[in-house]
């Protein structure tokens, strides 16, 4: 097991300190209960506010536990009885003793058998590099410009004979590659590298092209360096390397470790020995983008290697290595990390404590291990290495195939058979049933054991039957003992606390131990025999499989159910005329529900002189009627906002819009691309957020204007998509899946994809042969905007006399049938069709590309699960709007959610618990800081005339918003219901009052609140009340 948390500790006590004679019946069998207890890791706490309901704490499994009827039910689990064998077995590995000479030279020729038989030779590295100049003459044929070099196992010489050759692409990205050189020449284009396999016809090697992997290479060149200057670090590598292989953890794909980060783990451990082979080259500098790398100039200038170390036998040095991650190090709670001498926490780099945790030394916000997502699968990889150092800890004689354990060592062994000898008294040992009488226990408890072996036990069928023996005898005495609630005296077990075996005649052992010794300086090192065997170290058990899209084990990623494919569709029905007379008059109807014309007007209005204008969907045409209020706030003097600091700003402008009356949820977001203020009206339940400078989003709400203003058309499609998104609840990115904005680029996108087209590409409708230019914020936000030129410009716009709701099933159709989301990009700045690969988007599920920051895509935060949530939506979408169909007049039928996402919920496992927003973990929600402790905001003076102007325009603002039919509400209470019923049980915390155990409906602070409101309706249109800001700096 991992190493106790030392921590838990402190908060306990063990024993009253009372005198026998003192004590009453009652107390005295109790604290006869708690030392039983405490021999099985159990101990009573002292009494915390912290835990006020529970007296004990179970340390093997960090459990606190009530009373001690709880305490004996825990002892009876599965999950104790594993770890109390697994403690058990860390305490035999701690007891075995150092391994004698002629040990560590049998283990050291294995170790280097091993390296040699399976690593590359001098030779092979040859070959290699032969591969690679001749490749780089095939692609410099057709790319003079091209060149390759060689990265990954095969430069730093940890590879095996049958690895593959990688070879990185330094200019330019693309790669052409000679059928008649090359064959099995694939691609896959859709990797976070896109790389390209061939294999050599000359030499049968396996070859992996891949283009700007820079950090592998930087990687590469630091382990090759490092082997050069440490021979024993090859060997090391590619034994650790291949026992890895044999254990089957190497594997990425199945839920292992990626083949190097074992030479980044066998680097640290000579780091980290109390005498050090290998220094730390690196440091805290590395990551700035002035710093590369290079240890080749340090060279001649710098001691690359330690004296310290140069006498350790290569087998000491595996010995050593093994024991380090059995035994010494934490792995739960440190970083495997070559960078830097002294350990470095997880909690520097806010890295979850589960697992390991390995950072790559040129990419420090990367664990290398990340893909190690299963805790079985890192149980199993911890039971490897203690099977592997108890393997190579104790001698192993020749003769016996390697697959026999040996006798036990030293202490140990003399233990185990004093164990042996006591066995009857503890299978017939008499326990209290509970009930007055007696029972035979240790059947029993041999039979508890031995099923939870069937189940959960990682013991190898390969091991010796006799070992399996000594450990149920062993656990049927732990069980017994603790069991066991009889008047037996703690003394005639022979046991001393925490599970711990205490001889009885500690003489007689020592003379025995003296035996063993003097038996043992007789063993050469030709007597004994090592092999990297995979039935020693496994047992035959392999590894859980684990998928590494959905993170769950029993399947590989090929087989993923979440996996995002393309369906087999039905044909649809014939469309009929009715039916589509039905579908035109559904989308009018979304943009006459939803629009806010009124709004707009008056929008257009306000502020012409303020600093402060609105943006987003209130202005582009696609605004709901309570649709978020965008707001962009400048400051006077400044065009831009390189000179000014708009954290404090933010920060300022929060505190001014917490003393508005009629202002809640304040909330500034400063950490964001473009800092905002968030807020939300109180009457109206509004939200509104104000940003700084954010002057790109104006010129995109412009153009997006100007696309709704070609064709009405163009509006009523946008309405249609986004009560759709809101009705599957797949409109909202702060919870993970898209945004309003993006399925309007969307809507723009297929029209201008039609035949005919419905829209043009603005963008691409210029003078000249070049792009005029318009830079905002460092990017062209050029489009064509004059309305009037461009309907004499291109008058086959009207081309297309297809209806809305023909456009509609289109749209749907599109998007299901047509559009490939792996292989294109959503762009509405060009009619040309987009890779994915161009952008080098190959990883994400669904492109979106601003039409403007050519580097924002609007669905990098969209995952897996929730893609394949909002295509099973566009999917029964199209079979619902192209199933013709005649109801009673409204939207129930055509926007059914149930119908559209077959009754499931959207998937929230990314949401926070408490605020259901992504991007932040429960205990950083701001909804929940600011009830647990205020939060502390800088204060910065803002000029007094943009106090006023936001004042005066909040105010404005707010009461146009009040009109009827702009409040807030369900719009299907009964169905929220339903909903709330259907939700998985989780925490309920009121978003109004910060307290556990109800929503905000229920709390009594909002229900006043509401009482309050209602008997003041007239009170926001109080302009005193409203402008009632202290603008006191």
């Amino acid at each position: 097991m991992a190493q106790m948390n030392q921590s838990a500790e402190d908060g306990t006590e063990v024993g009253a300190g009372l005198e026998e004679g003192a004590l009453t019946e009652q107390q005295l069998g109790l604290r006869q209960a708690e030392e039983r207890l405490y021999r099985d890791y159990i101990h009573r706490l002292v009494k915390s506010p912290e835990y006020p309901n529970f007296q004990y704490l179970c340390k093997l499994c960090s459990v606190h536990i009530e009373n001690i009827q709880g305490a004996h039910k825990h002892i009876k689990e599965k999950r104790h009885k594993k770890n109390i064998m697994e403690k058990q077995e860390e305490n035999e590995l701690r007891a075995l003793p150092p391994p004698s000479p002629a040990q560590l030279k049998a283990v050291d020729a294995a170790v280097l058998d091993t390296a040699k038989q399976h690593g590359i030779s001098e030779e092979d590295f040859q070959v290699r590099l032969a591969v690679v100049s001749r490749m780089e003459e095939t692609i410099q044929q057709h790319l003079s410009a091209c060149s390759l070099r060689l990265y990954g196992s095969c430069l730093t010489r940890f590879a095996f004979k049958t690895s593959d050759i990688n070879i990185d692409v330094t200019y330019p990205s693309s790669v052409s590659v000679l059928a008649s050189e090359y064959s099995e020449v694939e691609s896959d284009f859709h990797a976070k590298v896109p790389v390209v396999f061939c294999r050599d016809i000359s030499s049968g090697l396996m070859c992996k092209v891949s283009a700007g992997n820079d950090v592998a290479c930087l990687t590469t060149n630091h382990l090759a360096a490092l082997a050069k200057l440490e021979p024993r670090l090859v060997p090391l590598v590619l034994a650790f390397r291949y026992w890895a292989r044999l254990c089957h953890i190497d594997c990425q794909a199945e839920g292992g470790i990626p083949s190097y980060s074992f030479a980044l783990m066998v680097i640290f451990f000579l780091q980290q020995r109390k005498e050090p082979i290998l220094p730390v080259y690196l440091g805290h500098w590395v990551g700035e983008s002035s710093c590369l790398y290079l240890i080749g100039a340090f060279t001649a200038k710098t001691r690359l290697t330690l004296d310290l170390g140069k006498g350790v036998s290569l087998g000491q040095l595996w010995l050593e290595l093994l024991r380090f991650y059995t035994l010494e190090f934490a792995l739960e709670e440190y970083i495997i990390s070559i960078r830097l001498r002294e350990l470095l926490s997880r909690e520097v780099k806010n890295w979850p404590r589960r697992r390991l945790a390995i950072e790559d030394p040129f990419a420090l916000k990367r664990n290398v291990a990340r893909s190690l997502n299963s805790q079985m699968v890192f149980e199993y990889i911890q039971e490897r290495f203690r099977t592997a150092y108890k393997y190579f800890a104790c001698p192993q004689f020749r003769g016996t195939g390697g697959r026999q354990r040996g006798k036990k060592c030293g202490k140990q062994d003399m233990k185990l058979e004093s164990l042996e000898k006591k066995e009857a008294v503890f299978l017939n040992t008499e326990v209290d049933d509970g009930k007055g009488g007696k029972s035979q226990s240790g059947g029993r408890v041999r039979q508890e054991l031995k099923e939870d072996e069937e189940h959960e036990s990682d013991d190898e069928d390969g091991s010796d039957p006799s070992r399996k023996e000594d450990e149920e005898t062993l656990n049927a005495a732990l069980m017994n003992m603790v069991l066991s609630e009889g008047d037996q005296p703690s003394t005639n077990t022979p046991f001393s606390p925490n599970g711990l075996l205490d001889s009885d005649n500690e003489g007689e052992e020592e003379e025995e131990e003296n035996n063993v010794l003097e038996k043992e300086a007789l063993i050469t090192s030709e007597d004994l025999h090592y092999v990297f065997d995979r039935m020693i170290f496994t047992g035959g058990k392999p590894p859980t499989v684990v998928c590494s899209i959905c993170k769950r084990d029993g399947h590989l990623k090929d087989e993923c159910p979440e996996d995002f494919k393309k369906i087999e569709l039905k044909p649809l029905p014939p469309m009929t005329d009715r039916f589509r007379d039905i579908l035109d008059g559904l989308c009018r109807l979304c943009y006459r529900m939803y629009s806010s014309v009124q709004l707009r007007l008056l929008f257009r209005g306000l502020l012409k002189e303020a600093q402060l204008c609105l943006f987003g969907s209130s202005k582009n045409g696609f605004g709901f009627r309570d649709s978020d209020l965008d707001i962009c706030m400048t400051l006077e003097g400044h065009d831009t906002a390189e000179k000014l600091n708009c954290k404090e700003i933010i920060e300022g402008l929060a505190k001014v819009l917490k003393k508005h009356t009629g202002l809640r949820n304040i909330l500034p977001i400063t950490t964001a691309k473009v800092p905002i203020v968030k807020f939300e009206h109180r009457q109206s339940g509004l939200e509104g957020d104000i940003s700084l400078y954010n002057t790109l989003a104006q010129h995109n709400t412009r153009m997006l204007a100007t696309y709704a203003a070609i064709d009405s058309r163009v509006q009523y499609l946008g309405y249609t998509m986004k009560v759709f998104a809101k009705r599957c609840d797949i409109g909202d990115a702060s919870r993970g899946s898209l945004s309003s904005y993006a399925y309007i680029l969307m809507v723009l996108y297929f029209l201008q994809q039609r035949q005919p087209p419905v829209i043009p590409v603005l963008q691409e409708i210029f003078d000249g042969k070049n792009v005029p230019q318009r830079m905002v914020d460092g990017w062209n936000a050029f489009f064509f905007d004059d309305l009037e030129e461009l309907h004499r410009r291109l008058p086959e716009l009207q081309q297309n006399k297809e209806s809305v709701g023909e456009l509609w099933l289109g749209l749907l159709r599109f998007y299901t049938e047509e559009f490939d989301f792996k292989e294109h990009v959503i762009s509405i700045r060009q009619r040309k069709r987009l890779t994915t690969f161009e952008k080098q988007w190959t990883s994400k599920c669904i492109a979106i590309e601003d039409p403007f920051d050519l580097n924002h895509n609007l669905g990098a935060g969209v995952s897996r699960k929730m893609t394949n949530f909002i295509m099973k939506a566009f999917i029964n979408g199209r079979k619902l709007f192209g199933s013709p169909f005649y109801p009673q007049p409204g939207m129930e039928y055509f926007f059914d959610s149930k119908v559209l996402t077959d009754g499931e919920l959207a998937p929230n496992d990314r949401c926070c618990r408490i605020c259901g927003k992504i991007g932040h973990y429960m205990k950083d929600c701001p909804k929940r800081r600011r009830y647990v402790g205020s939060t502390v905001y800088l204060y910065f003076d803002l000029p007094l005339n943009v106090c006023t102007h936001l004042c005066m325009y909040l105010s404005d603002l707010f009461l146009c918003v009040l009109s009827p039919g702009r409040m807030k509400k369900k719009e299907n209470d009964k169905e929220e219901d339903i909903k709330e019923e259907e939700r998985e049980p989780r925490e309920r915390r009121c978003f109004q009052c910060g307290d556990m155990g109800h929503v905000r409906r229920d709390c009594p602070e909002y229900r006043h609140l509401r009482q309050r409101t209602a008997g003041a309706p007239g009170m926001l249109r109080d302009k005193a009340i409203s402008l009632s800001v202290s603008l006191r700096g």
